[in-house]
C-alpha cells in the first residue's frame, strides 16, 4: 500500500502550494475532489461547505473565489484532502503534501529460519507464488494507473473545454451587449436626424410661401400699375367702334346671356371685357397658328398681338410658357404691358396655368385648345377660349 492509503498516515496539504498550481495540475484536483464528494455522498450526508463546492460547476472553481473555496475546505477537512490525494498522480501528491516526520519502519524479516517450518521446496514455491501475485499486483497496478491518468487528462480536456465555453458566452453575451447598445444609439442618431430633417423641410416649406406671397404681391402691383397705364391711354385716346360689351354676373365660371352661344366671336368678346384676368397656354397658341417661326419668333409673335390688345380690349394678360429657352426673352414692348411667365424646370405650363387659377378668386379666362388643361382648369371655375377666338379678337 501506499503512504497515503495506510490509516495512520499523517500527511496534510500545503495551502500556500496548493493555491499556486499550474492550470493542469488545479483540474486535476478538482476531477479527485468532484470524485470524493460524489464517493461520499453515496454513504453519507455531506457538510455544508462540501455541498457548497460539490453543487458548483467545475468552470466557477477554476479561479476566483472558487478556487479559494477548494483551498479552505481541503486544508480544513483532513479526510477529505486525504481522499483526494489518494486520487492524484504521485508527483502531483509529492508537490501538495507538507514533510512528514520520519517514523520508525520495522526491520526485514529474518530470512534465516524456516517459514512454519515448511521444506525449501515449499518455500521456494511460495516465493514463486509470491512474486507472481506481485508482478500481477504490479501489472493492474500500472493499468489502473494508466487508466486513471487517461481518465484524469479526459476530465482536464473536459474540464478546459468548459472553461472556454464559459470565456466565450461571456464574450457573447459581452458583444450581444455592445450590438444592444449600437442599435439604441443608431435608432437615437436616426430620429435626430429625422427631426432634424422635418425642421429644415418646415423651414424651407415656410421660405417658398413667402416667396410665393413676395412674388404674388409683385404681380398684383404690376396689375395695378398695368391697369394705371390702361386707363390713361383709354383717356388720351378714342375708344374704336366695337359692339357693346355686355354686362355679365359676378362669379366663376362667368354666366353668359341666353342670346350668346358659347364657343363663338360673341362669346370669346363677352368675356375677355375689362380689366379680366386672361392666362393664355403660350405654344399651344403660337403653334396652332405660327408654327412656321422658331421658338423665339412664335414668343414675339404672340406678345405683339397681345400688346396690341391691351388699348382696346384692356385686358390682363399673362402668356405662360413651358421653361426658359435659349435667347428667350421678351421685346421691350410688352414689358409692361403683357406679363409673361417661363415654368421653372420639372413644372409645365399646364401645371403652373392650373396654380394660377387655384391662386386667384376673381374671373378668369384660359386660353387654349387642350382638352385635358381646359377639362382641369373648368373644373376650378376657370372660363375657356379656343385659340382661333382669341387670335381673332387680338387681330381686331
Amino acid at each position: 500500500m501506499s503512504e497515503v492509503d495506510e490509516p495512520g498516515s499523517a500527511l496534510e496539504m500545503d495551502p500556500d502550494r496548493l493555491a499556486e498550481l499550474a492550470s493542469d495540475d488545479w483540474a486535476a484536483v478538482l476531477v479527485a475532489l468532484k470524485a470524493a464528494l460524489a464517493e461520499r455522498a453515496e454513504h453519507d450526508e455531506l457538510e455544508p461547505a462540501q455541498a457548497a463546492v460539490g453543487g458548483q460547476a467545475t468552470g466557477r472553481l477554476v479561479s476566483g473565489s472558487g478556487r479559494a473555496q477548494v483551498v479552505e475546505l481541503l486544508t480544513r477537512d483532513g479526510m477529505l484532502a486525504h481522499a483526494v490525494l489518494e486520487r492524484t498522480p504521485p508527483t502531483l501528491r509529492a508537490t501538495l503534501t507538507a514533510p512528514e516526520p520520519v517514523t520508525a519502519s520495522a526491520g526485514p524479516a529474518d530470512d534465516g529460519g524456516s517459514v512454519g517450518g515448511g521444506s525449501d521446496g515449499e518455500v521456494a514455491r511460495a516465493r514463486d507464488r509470491a512474486r507472481a501475485l506481485r508482478a500481477d499486483r504490479d501489472a493492474w497496478r500500472r493499468r489502473a494507473e494508466g487508466a486513471g491518468a487517461r481518465a484524469e487528462r479526459a476530465e482536464r480536456a473536459l474540464i478546459a473545454a468548459r472553461v472556454a465555453q464559459q470565456e466565450a458566452e461571456d464574450r457573447a453575451s459581452a458583444l450581444q451587449e455592445r450590438l444592444q447598445e449600437a442599435g439604441a444609439e443608431q435608432e437615437r442618431a436616426v430620429a435626430r436626424e429625422r427631426r432634424r430633417r422635418d425642421g429644415e423641410v418646415t423651414r424651407l416649406t415656410e421660405e417658398v410661401a413667402q416667396l410665393r406671397r413676395a412674388e404674388e404681391s409683385r404681380r398684383a402691383d404690376r396689375r395695378r400699375r398695368q391697369r394705371a397705364e390702361q386707363r390713361r391711354a383709354a383717356t388720351s385716346a378714342p375708344a374704336p367702334e366695337e359692339p357693346p360689351t355686355p354686362h355679365l354676373p359676378a362669379g366663376r365660371p362667368t354666366r353668359l346671356p341666353p342670346e350668346i352661344a358659347p364657343g363663338t366671336t360673341e362669346a370669346a368678346r363677352a368675356l375677355l371685357g375689362p380689366g379680366r384676368l386672361v392666362l393664355i397656354d403660350g405654344y399651344n397658341v403660337t403653334r396652332q397658328h405660327r408654327a412656321d417661326l422658331d421658338l423665339e419668333g412664335q414668343r414675339t409673335w404672340l406678345l405683339q398681338r397681345c400688346a396690341n390688345a391691351v388699348p382696346t380690349l384692356q385686358i390682363r394678360p399673362v402668356i405662360v410658357f413651358d421653361g426658359q429657352q435659349a435667347g428667350g426673352g421678351r421685346p421691350a414692348l410688352g414689358r409692361q404691358q403683357v406679363e409673361v411667365r417661363f415654368t421653372p424646370a420639372g413644372i409645365t405650363a399646364d401645371d403652373e396655368l392650373v396654380l394660377a387659377v387655384e391662386a386667384t378668386d376673381e374671373p378668369v379666362v384660359v386660353v387654349t385648345d387642350d382638352r385635358e388643361l381646359a377639362t382641369r382648369v373648368g373644373a376650378s371655375g376657370a372660363d375657356v377660349i379656343g385659340t382661333v377666338a382669341f387670335i381673332g379678337m387680338v387681330r381686331r
